[in-house]
């Protein structure tokens, strides 16, 4: 079986509507790009209201994994 090379790690898993945009501000800050892949709890239309039960993870490209972990000091 061949292996499949992938460009982006998960950074966070589960990450609340809130916590997202904390992350989100400290990652542009610093020059980082990301991709947040949202689970959709209820619907879209839940998650066009802001539900609070809506959460996301968010991917890093590698090269930019050590440092998004580094500024977010985890």
């Amino acid at each position: 079986m061949a292996e499949m090379m992938t460009t982006e790690r998960l950074l966070k898993a589960d990450v609340s509507m809130e916590e997202s945009k904390q992350i989100e501000r400290v990652l542009r800050r610093n020059n980082i790009s990301y991709f947040e892949k949202w689970n959709l709890h209820g619907g879209l239309l839940k998650f066009m209201n802001n539900s609070k039960s809506s959460k996301c993870d968010i991917y890093i490209h590698v090269d930019s994994y050590d440092k998004a972990k580094a500024v977010l000091g985890e």
